[in-house]
């Protein structure tokens, strides 16, 4: 049984009676079809007989609020890292899209959630810009969880954020006029002298121009730099770009926090447990 608030409507049966001089008459104070609010509730069944004799019954209704989010189809949209790629080539049995997914059901109970997740290995933000689009009908997502931007700074070019950050914005503009809404995401650090952190010199200024880019625009900034940031040697592979197993748990949770944070609404309320009411008079 479920309801919008903080109460649900129960309705529950008479007790059942025994004994006693007929006719027996039953009152239940709250009666069935009250409004119960969350948490354990009493509810007291008195019969009176036609001797006016009288024995009660008492038992518990227990009401949980439920939380509910107010969108339920995402696109996670970018490069390996969204994939689900390791440092030596393989993936993660789990990509943030899916456990993503898991979370936000694990969390939701009483809603079904579809996470796309539209990674395309190698890929630049111009390659996004002209990708998005065919995903965006495909999917008819609700929100857009862009996160895409590393592959624009391979070899320490700072001219080149510029180009990635008005790219990013044609991507936001893209889903806005789909009425798409979109969540932005920071680089990932990477680890200097790695095999594959060429463009470790450029995160911080490129996330700077992405977080201004997140304010401008007013889109919400999933940080997912600041969540790495310090933990590199654990959270990043040998090749210092791709997340480690712990990583991409890392990036889950952090894109699942900035969704709950955005998206989270009132709780509906579900019955948990209805103690059926007992004989409420036994007498002779």
């Amino acid at each position: 049984m479920q309801t919008t608030g903080r109460s649900a409507t129960v309705s529950y049966p008479s007790p059942t009676v025994t004994g006693g001089a007929a006719p027996v008459s039953v009152v239940c104070t709250p009666p069935s079809g009250s409004s119960f609010p969350t948490g354990n509730n009493t509810a007291t069944c008195t019969a009176t007989d036609a001797m006016q004799r009288t024995d009660r019954c008492t038992f518990t209704v227990s009401v949980q609020a439920v939380p509910l989010l107010g969108a339920t189809r995402f696109v996670a949209f970018g490069d390996s890292i969204t994939e689900g790629k390791l440092a030596d080539g393989n993936t993660t049995p789990t990509p943030y899209p899916a456990g993503l997914r898991q979370m936000l059901a694990s969390r939701y109970t009483t809603q079904t959630f579809t996470v796309f997740g539209e990674g395309g290995g190698g890929e630049t933000t111009s390659g996004g810009v002209q990708r998005l689009p065919g995903v965006l009908t495909a999917d008819n997502p609700e929100v857009l969880l862009l996160f895409e931007g590393v592959n624009d700074l391979p070899f320490g070019n700072s001219a080149t954020i510029s180009a990635m950050v008005n790219n990013l914005q044609t991507m936001i503009q893209q889903a806005r006029g789909r009425n798409v809404q979109v969540m932005l995401a920071t680089l990932l650090p990477e680890i200097e002298g790695a095999q594959r952190a060429g463009a470790a010199p450029l995160i911080v200024p490129a996330n700077d121009q992405i977080r201004a880019l997140a304010s401008s625009q007013g889109v919400p900034l999933v940080d997912l730099y600041q969540a790495f940031r310090g933990q590199e040697s654990t959270l990043l592979g040998f090749d210092g770009l791709h997340p480690s197993p712990q990583g991409y748990q890392v990036i889950t949770q952090t894109f699942f926090d900035a969704v709950r944070g955005r998206f989270e609404v009132a709780p509906t309320s579900t019955l948990t447990h209805l103690a059926s009411p007992p004989a409420a008079w036994r007498g002779e």
